[in-house]
């Protein structure tokens, strides 16, 4: 029924903690109200993440957005992401090997499906601008170039990953949008993957739409919350750390319009838990209250989830799950 067994999570857990630990003296802050429309009104999902880190997350009763309300600071992110600890929290999660030359070749399927989409739909400009915000390795910017023509600079966090771009001679800066200053302008803009991981969403899109040329396009993708929750498990099992927010398919379109953006096109074609938004500049829009109904509809789906995962959680997945499972029952008979 889901992706993530509630035994396999912790044993995912078990093998993130020693990351966890090392992580734990990082400073935290509170968000106490919605970083999108100011309201402090809020549902809480869960009170720790998907890797064992203790930390609330929320959904903003006005709006609809999803976000971390203990998380790290702005300097304790830029540590945490400049030197390679988020990629070893998903190494240990997904219990595989993390190492530039993965992530370079991860990101080969998703620059060729992107310009797929896109053909015809974004133009080629062979003297234009890209900024791709989080471009990691360069390899997308790389591919825009190639077959559209535009010059790429990369704003990067990690510094191995921006490295690896310098090394593919493309133009790489360690940092954050929200920190980053230049005069220039850009014809196309990519925020891809990256979405989640702003510290400061209205900030930073804020910014991206004065980089923006009078004519030019931004690409943003994000992780549908809603969906991830449906396919993997609840909050608790799908909420990180390195997320501090969670956009979905129903509440992006109007953050987007308040802050000046309006969709040109939409991507489906990427994995199922995933959307894309092409948008272009626009006149910004009162951001509107999501439907109460709609927000406790959203709220009742996550309880179903939880209720049905506890319970997909009490059937083995296997023999070493049953063995596991049988060592639980007889413990607490024994101590009963």
């Amino acid at each position: 029924m889901f992706q993530i067994h509630p035994s396999d999570l912790a044993e995912r857990r078990r093998r993130c903690a020693p990351v966890v630990e090392q992580l734990s003296y990082y400073q935290r802050t509170t968000a106490n109200y919605c970083n999108i429309c100011g309201a402090c009104e809020k549902a809480i999902l869960s009170t720790r993440d998907r890797y064992g880190f203790p930390g609330r997350s929320g959904m903003c009763l006005s709006c609809g957005l999803i976000y971390n309300l203990d998380r790290f600071t702005a300097q304790s992110y830029a540590d945490f992401y400049e030197r390679g600890a988020y990629r070893q929290l998903i190494a240990k999660f997904k219990n595989v090997e993390q190492n530039l030359e993965r992530i370079h070749a991860g990101q080969v399927g998703y620059a060729k499906n992107l310009l797929q989409t896109f053909g015809g739909i974004i133009p080629g400009n062979s003297q234009g601008r890209l900024l791709d915000i989080g471009g990691s390795t360069g390899l997308v910017s790389q591919e825009f170039q190639k077959q559209l023509g535009y010059r790429p600079t990369i704003v990067e966090p990690s510094a191995a990953e921006a490295a690896m771009a310098r090394s593919l001679g493309l133009d790489a800066v360690v940092g954050s949008i929200e920190a980053w200053q230049t005069g220039d302008t850009f014809d196309l803009i990519l925020l891809c993957r990256t979405v989640e991981h702003l510290y400061d969403l209205k900030l930073a899109l804020t910014k991206i739409r004065s980089l923006l040329k009078p004519a030019g396009l931004l690409f943003c993708d994000l992780a549908d919350f809603l969906e991830i929750v449906r396919r993997e498990g609840p909050p608790e099992a799908t909420t990180k750390i390195d997320h501090a927010y969670w956009l979905t398919q129903e509440t992006a379109p109007p953050i987007f319009r308040s802050l000046g953006f309006e969709v040109a096109s939409m991507q489906l074609t990427l994995p199922p838990d995933q959307v894309g938004f092409l948008l272009r500049a626009a006149d910004r829009q009162p951001l509107k209250s999501v439907s109460l109904g709609w927000i406790h509809e959203q709220l009742r789906r996550f309880r179903q989830v939880q209720t049905d995962w506890q319970q997909f959680g009490s059937r083995p997945r296997g023999i070493k799950d049953w063995l596991h499972q049988q060592a639980r029952r007889l413990k607490r008979r024994l101590t009963s």
